[in-house]
């Protein structure tokens, strides 16, 4: 799993979920609260899907760890 870059927007660090795999969009949304995804225009233009990197980030740490438990666990 790839770590996207954030955009910076007024200051603020963001991703998108629509950079993420399908895969990656699901287990985020399970994982997220319901009103943490924000509506921002940037530009002229409505990015709708996005989430603060920090929260992003910890989600990722948190997703890689458990994959690399599961990958000793598997071997």
């Amino acid at each position: 799993m790839t770590k996207l870059i954030p955009i910076f927007i007024n200051g603020q660090k963001w991703i998108q979920l629509s950079q993420l795999s399908r895969d990656e969009i699901r287990a985020l949304r399970a994982w997220l609260p319901m009103d943490s995804l924000k509506k921002i225009i940037f530009q002229g233009i409505e990015l709708s899907d996005c989430l603060d990197f920090d929260t992003y980030e910890y989600w990722f740490r948190t997703k890689e760890v458990s994959e690399q438990k599961q990958a000793l666990l598997d071997f």
